[in-house]
């Protein structure tokens, strides 16, 4: 039983049917990817289908391009979850932070970042259920994931999200469906994922991600479905947003109160110095910028700096995360033992987790002094940060922090084989500088063991470097690989953490030895750079089968042939606009030492003067290859001449005009390929419009400047102490940048009424306002464009757009805004959205005046009107207006006569006493200049509508009569006869004269004869008969029907009486029951 058992070894059938009709497949599908045209569809109809859906989906593809400002070290994405109360938003947070990081929280409080990935980060936000922090999470999140509780269904706070998201920049959206394990029944279960998802598409866009959790294990969802659900965030594509894009933002992750102690204890309720931590996103922010904090107000930053990072991405490459490489951070919510509070930072110093070490044999402590065995908080001791700025350093034994080495070598396929990249060695030198000042490693302890070797083969390296020989160089090069692909093998390995200790401080002691400044190397600078050696010995050792192909790939061009004339055209040179920067670029391709200074060696050797000819004729050559490009094959000036019979064996003349054939073969291929995909052009054309904006704000020397992506300390004075007294780290505090965005205005807005808010708004009544970064209330004034004049309207329209004016600081043109009123209501809170259009200092709105007046003195067609006016200044106001009467006789107001308001007017014809006189003018309305900033996080004050004053005091609406429509009542006119004269009868035509024609009188006499009068006699009396029965037959009929109906009212009151009865009786015994079971569950 000992010995290690054998499997017989699987055979595949080589032979038989199976076998063949395998083959047979494999040679047809061999067979389609070798000549596809024979495979090809042979259908006009289903080609021209396959056709139109490749471009259709081809310009799905399409959108607008925008620049992308994203830094190299982009910072964490903000992942916001989203939902009504008790839809399970923080049990999914744990779970996809258990995902990353094998970390569960306790509770979670504020935002939470997480590495996710080599390149990635994560800041998990939970919104809550208010609608201040659902507007502040709506212009911050990157990616939304909508938590719904499927057994009861969408919630308003959903739909109420969405349009937030609309407004203010809709970012990526996802789904997630919960408490799925409340359906018993599969098939309702099926029906109802069906109609979330079309009802969840009809509000994002068809084909939106929408994710099932079935149930709940351990307090976590399951791990599969959490497994599915980072996948897809890890991959989601962000589209950059272009008022983020343009605005500096933070979304803070910590808040510090760094007021003195002793001002507090004089004054309780003084201002505030606060500091606030968090990755900055967006542009640039300088120091002294100034800053809105929704919910706060507007503020000046005293002070901004730049942290570590404490959350850092991986530095070097690997295949993948190891556990300690999953960081996570989240100060608020008092993770591996830190708690920061308003004042300070408690730290739970708990028991030590590695153990005493053993008394070891002297084998054993060799060993261990090789591998430096150590564990993670014996490493993290000797770490050390401030509480306060000004106070001693405080060793933190019990926090985790990273350590982040910027210098460690990376493997050897991805970096180059010389190490001639002098920034990579400058940057790996300082980090490696600075890891030493920090002494954080174990090197100060005890000394480490020398490695001889590694110092042997450094040496020698350098001793190469100083000979200047390629081939040489490349073995010893090759040497230093092997034994950094060794150290990086085994610090990548999983299974030691202890070796990869070791391993890196034996890449930080040889990082420096092998890629030190190179010095300059003579080779190089004749013969061209290392790459062509490079590619040469990669051809030799890929195999020496083809000697004569390898001869003809290492020939050189050795006569006087122009070398850098082909050279233009094989290697792409992105400095070809002008002559001296093409010359500039061939000569940085051909020499270059590790200062990046040219060194013209032929130049400087000037006793050689066949060389110094060469060098004039290649600067003449380099002259003239622009004039070709412009000029369809005419010769330059400068041009070498071409000796007559060169290496293969053509004449000058061929060897032209094959160059002139390979010129117009290569323009005509680049401007066809500039023609081809206009979008591509134009997204490079943004992508290098940002390089260079980024690059030449890089260089810029301004030490105040804080670059996005950077984990920034924004420290702000005199805040209110409201502030920090009432602070929630369960509401999201925002810090955006409003450079040129404090002046008030007027603002002239394009809105609409929300379709599904029961109400209409009012010019008049106070709303909020949420558009950029601020939240306030304002008093809008609602209008309607009509070509000429802007005309007030009292309430908005039922179903279209119009105008509003409001007063408020400057916002950009374009920017989206959604309105809604503070008191939230049953129904959907959103009342308005729309978009701003103008920002201007004045706006005319008017509105129609319509005065009415009457006729006191009538003289022919001048008259004199009475009660239109109230005093003789009215009327000097309203001198050559237009007046109008009912029968619409037109005049005007000419001058006052009298105190008492009354006018002398003059019409075109003359007007009746009964007349009433119009007058139509157009008043300039006032736009109210009220600016309320919502400070829901420091205390809230706002204005309160009328109908909201009157509810409140108990007051009824003012009822005026002349508001009231009154019924009209017009009397019906009768027209008298129209009586022509006989005279005019007899010239009118025969067609219109008056035709008087005599008819028979259509009633006749009727004569009853003695049978006819009995006859009539007897049915009278029947029919008499008959109303008697009938009218009995209704009064009985009636008495019955009240008797019943009295009746009936008796037995409904005492059934009415017994049901009051037996639900009394029913709720009491239920209350009785409540009580008990409370009771005995707080037993």
């Amino acid at each position: 039983m000992d010995a290690k058992q054998t499997h017989k070894a699987h055979r595949v059938h080589k032979s038989g049917a199976s076998a063949k009709k395998k083959l047979q497949a494999n040679n047809r599908k061999n067979a389609e990817k070798n000549n596809p045209k024979a495979f090809a569809m042979q259908s006009g109809q289903k080609a021209d289908r396959m056709a139109r859906r490749k471009a259709e989906l081809n310009e799905k593809k399409y959108h607008v391009p925008m620049a992308d400002r994203t830094p190299t070290i982009p910072p964490p994405i903000v992942v916001a979850i989203v939902g009504p109360s008790q839809c399970g938003k923080t049990t999914l947070i744990k779970s996809l932070v258990r995902r990353y990081t094998k970390h569960t929280l306790s509770e979670i409080r504020g935002p939470v970042t997480v590495v996710s990935g080599k390149h990635q980060r994560l800041t998990f936000m939970e919104c809550a259920n208010d609608v201040s922090a659902m507007t502040d999470m709506a212009k911050v999140a990157d990616l939304v994931i909508l938590a719904i509780d499927a057994s009861f269904g969408f919630e308003m706070e959903t739909f109420e999200f969405l349009n937030l998201l609309q407004t203010h920049g809709m970012p990526k959206v996802m789904g997630v469906l919960t408490h799925m394990d409340g359906f018993k029944d599969n098939k309702a279960l099926k029906m109802a994922k069906k109609n979330f998802k079309h009802r969840f598409w009809t509000e994002v866009y068809d084909g939106a991600k929408l994710f099932y959790l079935s149930g709940v294990e351990n307090g976590r969802y399951l791990d599969r479905e959490i497994l599915n659900l980072s996948r897809f965030i890890s991959v989601v594509k962000l589209r950059p947003l272009a008022w983020r894009s343009s605005h500096p933002y933070m979304l803070a992750d910590r808040v510090q109160d760094l007021t003195d102690p002793e001002v507090l204890e004089r004054d309780p309720k003084a201002n505030r110095t606060v500091a606030l931590y968090g990755y900055l996103r967006g542009t640039h922010m300088k120091g002294r910028d100034r800053v809105h904090i929704p919910g706060a107000g507007d503020y000046q930053i005293d002070q901004a700096e730049t942290l570590p990072d404490p959350c850092p991405i991986p530095d070097k490459e690997r295949k993948r995360l190891d556990e300690r490489h999953k960081l996570i951070y989240a100060p608020m919510s008092e993770v591996n033992g830190v708690m920061y509070d308003k004042d300070a930072v408690y730290i739970d110093v708990k028991k030590p987790q590695h153990e005493e070490k053993a008394e070891e044999g002297e084998g054993e402590k060799m060993l261990s002094e090789l591998q430096k065995v150590n564990a993670i908080t014996e490493r993290l001791a000797s770490q050390q940060f401030n509480l306060f700025s000004g106070a001693q350093p405080v060793t933190a034994e019990s926090i985790r922090r990273p350590a982040v080495f910027d210098g460690e070598a990376g493997d050897s396929e991805s970096e180059d084989a010389d190490g001639d990249s002098a920034s990579a060695s400058e940057s790996e030198g300082d980090d490696s500088a600075g890891e030493s000042e920090d002494g954080s490693s174990d090197e100060d302890d005890e000394p480490a063991p020398v490695d001889y070797r590694a110092q042997r083969i450094a040496a020698r390296a350098a001793e190469d470097g100083a000979n200047g020989f390629a081939a040489e160089e490349d073995d010893d090069d090759d040497e230093d690989d092997d034994i950094l692909r060794r150290v990086d093998a085994s610090s990548d390995s999983e299974g030691s953490d202890g070796d990869s200790d070791s391993n890196d401080d034996q890449v930080e002691r040889l990082a420096p030895i092998h890629t030190g400044v190179k010095r300059v190397n003579l080779m190089d600078l004749v013969y061209g750079p290392p790459s062509a050696t490079a590619s040469k010995g990669k051809s030799k050792a890929k195999g020496g089968a083809d000697d004569g192909e390898d001869n003809v790939k290492s020939l050189a061009f050795t006569d006087n042939l122009d070398i850098r004339e082909l050279y233009r055209h094989f290697i792409t040179n992105p400095d070809e606009s002008g002559d001296e920067e093409g010359n500039a670029g061939a000569a940085a391709d051909y020499g270059e030492d590790a200062t990046g200074d040219f060194v013209d060696l032929e130049a400087e050797s000037g006793n050689d003067d066949e060389a110094g000819s060469d060098a004039a004729a290649a600067e003449g050559s380099d002259a003239g290859s622009a004039s070709e490009d412009s000029e369809d094959g005419e010769e330059s000036e400068g041009e070498a001449e071409l000796p007559e019979e060169n290496r293969f064996g053509l004449s000058a003349e061929k060897m032209k005009k094959l160059k002139n054939k390979f010129d117009k073969i290569y323009d005509a291929e680049a401007d066809d390929g500039e023609k081809k995909d206009f979008y591509q052009q134009q997204k490079e054309e943004l992508q290098s419009y940002v390089d260079n904006t980024r690059s030449e704000m890089s260089e810029l020397a301004d030490i105040n400047y804080r670059w996005s992506g950077e984990y920034v300390k924004v420290v702000i004075e005199d805040m209110p102490y409201e502030f920090m007294q009432g602070f929630n780290p369960a509401l999201p505090i925002v810090v955006g940048g409003i450079s040129n965005e404090e002046g008030l205005s007027l603002i002239n807005l394009r809105i609409k009424r929300h379709r599904w808010y029961p109400k209409i708004l009012k010019t008049g009544d106070p709303i909020v306002i949420s558009v950029g970064w601020r939240r306030f209330q304002t008093i809008p004034t609602y209008f309607m464009n009509d070509r000429i004049k802007n005309r007030m309207l009292k309430y908005t329209p039922e179903h279209m757009h119009c105008s509003a004016a409001i007063y408020g600081p400057y916002i950009p043109p374009g920017t989206g805004f959604c309105a809604y009123f503070l008191k939230r209501m049953h129904s959907f809170g959103i009342a308005a959205t729309g978009t701003v259009l103008e920002n201007s200092q004045s706006i005319d709105i008017v509105k129609k005046l319509k005065l009415t007046g009457y006729p006191d003195k009538i003289h022919k067609n001048t008259a004199y009107i009475k009660k239109m006016f109230n005093s003789p200044l009215e009327v000097a106001k309203f001198e050559g207006a237009s007046v109008k009467t009912v029968s619409g006789i037109r005049g005007q107001v000419k001058k006052a006569a009298g105190n008492a308001g009354m006018f002398r007017a003059t019409f075109e014809d003359k007007i009746k006493i009964s007349d009433i006189v119009f007058l139509r003018a157009l008043h300039t309305i006032p736009i109210k200049k009220f600016y309320n900033p919502i400070t829901s996080l420091i205390s809230v004050t706002y204005m309160r509508s009328i109908a909201e004053i009157r509810r409140s005091k108990n007051m009824a609406v003012p009822n005026k009569q002349d508001s009231h429509y009154k019924p009209i009542t017009r009397v019906a006119k009768h027209f008298n006869p129209l009586v022509v004269p006989k005279s005019l009868q007899a010239e009118l035509p025969f067609k219109s004269k008056p035709k008087v024609i005599k008819t028979d009188s259509t009633s006749r006499a009727v004569v009853m004869d003695e049978h006819d009068k009995k006859v009539s006699d007897l049915i009278g009396k029947i029919n008499l008969l008959y109303k008697d029965k009938s009218k009995k037959k209704r009064e009985k009929d009636t008495k019955q029907r009240s008797e019943y109906k009295l009746k009936r009212q008796a037995e409904e009151a005492e059934a009415d009486s017994r049901r009051k009865k037996k639900r009394k009786t029913f709720f009491r015994k239920e209350g009785q029951h409540q009580r008990g079971g409370n009771s005995g569950s707080k037993d």
